[in-house]
């Protein structure tokens, strides 16, 4: 079974909603201020969307960023038994990441002496 799109994509996703929401900000700024465009009483709403967009677009990368960063720090160990013992938190941070880490995760265990 696939992982979901929101998955998969994720990473992609949240850079497109901060872009998405950096522009529709600066539109609304631009309609609020009368500069350039007049969006007929709209900018307010445009800006509104736009924080909201940078928002969770901002929160959803740094979570993704940060779970990268775990699996690296997890995937870099050494020693078998530790890796044993953090298996269960490395999995589940993969399960939670691209397919492209399952590949890598499975490589690792592998290459350790696991099933």
């Amino acid at each position: 079974m696939s992982k979901p799109l929101t998955v998969e994509w994720g990473l992609e996703i949240a850079v497109s909603l901060i872009v998405l929401g950096a522009v529709l900000l600066i539109v609304g700024i631009l309609d609020v201020l009368h500069l350039y465009l007049d969006l007929g009483g709209w900018g307010f709403y445009s800006g509104a969307v736009g924080v909201l967009l940078l928002i969770v677009g901002i929160v959803w990368m740094v979570s993704i960023l940060q779970r990268m960063r775990k699996f690296k720090l997890l995937f870099q160990e050494k020693s078998k038994a530790v890796f044993v013992r953090s298996l269960d938190e490395l999995e589940y941070t993969v399960w939670r990441l691209p397919s492209k880490y399952d590949a890598l995760l499975l490589e690792k265990r592998r290459e350790m002496g696991l099933k």
